[in-house]
């Protein structure tokens, strides 16, 4: 075991030094609201404080693992939406990713029915490989607790922005975000130590059930996709989930085979969930398709988010609320 997390440690060192990797990405996307797109900030016309927490290739020895937290509130009087984003991204607990942001988002109501939300993100970035988890050959050769091979302490430092814009209906909305955007700059575009620009589109709709059926306990269910591309790689995810108050369930299909470097399904999401109060928890499991990941173990997802008023009417502070499902 001890050998197999080495080797681990030194493939990632391995291509963290030479390749530019891609952004950590959630299966449950629409929870963890900040990292997906600045416009969703405030979306929920209230305040919402939400944690999440990603186990990828369980499997393995400290693989992959992923937490965020933020805190986003909505100002009526402003139309405005801020917010606070933390993620810590470990990889084999060698190379390690932090990201701090700050959200902005407006909303602006261009006509009876179509809203439009510009959102902005500025943030700090930081990555960093951990070398004194590593052991080094010579330190084999002399028995040594110490290596004289650890090369100087790779710690880059930067500021990023995000950009998004996001228009909805009562039970429709498309959104678009750009991150990375110093990436445009063909200074950073050409520095291997910044991360490469990222582009996201999601969207779908969401739709009461039985209507014309008198009911105590309202039933939703939701359709939609993400699509990304970041460093000349393609994602699409699509999906559906089923809510009947308190519960969730939702099924989502990661990988879609629609670009050339997506032949085959990456992994299919389970997901279920559970509303108390106003506390939200959702957990979600990714089935591996792939025959050489399939071993890994999938990947485990929690996410709990509580969603409160800071006094004000409730109907007013959910006017504006953004259609996204509670996933």
């Amino acid at each position: 075991m001890k050998k197999i997390r080495y080797i681990i440690g030194l493939l990632f060192v391995i291509f963290a030094l030479q390749v530019k990797g891609q952004d950590p990405q959630f299966s449950q996307f629409y929870s963890s609201p900040l990292y997906l797109s600045p416009s969703l900030a405030g979306a929920t016309g209230q305040s919402r404080i939400i944690a999440n927490y990603r186990n990828q290739w369980a499997n393995l020895p400290n693989a992959f693992t992923t937490y965020a937290f933020s805190l986003d509130h909505y100002i009526e009087d402003y139309k405005s939406g801020i917010g606070i984003m933390a993620l810590r991204n470990q990889e084999g607990g060698i190379y390690n990713t932090t990201n701090i942001g700050l959200s902005y988002s407006y909303s602006i109501e261009a006509s009876h029915r179509l809203r439009i939300r510009p959102g902005l993100t500025a943030a700090y970035y930081s990555r960093g490989i951990n070398y004194s988890d590593i052991e080094f050959g010579d330190q084999i050769s002399r028995n040594s607790t110490a290596s004289i091979e650890i090369p100087e302490t790779e710690r880059i430092h930067h500021y990023d922005f995000a950009f998004s814009v996001l228009s909805y209906f009562e039970h429709y909305w498309l959104g678009v975000t750009g991150d990375h955007l110093l990436g445009l700059s063909s200074q950073f575009a050409n520095n291997d130590t910044y991360p490469a620009l990222k582009l996201s589109v999601y969207g779908g709709a969401r739709f009461k059930l039985f209507e014309s059926v008198p009911s105590n306990i309202d039933k939703y269910i939701s359709v939609s996709f993400f699509y990304k591309n970041q460093g000349g790689f393609n994602q699409l995810d699509f999906g559906t989930n089923y809510e009947k108050d308190p519960f969730r369930i939702g099924i989502w299909f990661r990988g879609i085979p629609a670009f050339k470097e997506t032949a085959d399904l990456n992994a299919v999401v389970l997901l279920i969930g559970y509303t108390f109060k106003d506390v939200l928890i959702n957990y979600s499991y990714d089935i591996s398709t792939s025959r050489l990941l399939a071993s890994t173990g999938g990947a485990h997802e929690i996410s709990i988010a509580y969603t409160f008023n800071t006094g004000r009417d409730n109907r007013r502070k959910r006017a504006g609320a953004v259609p996204c499902p509670y996933f």
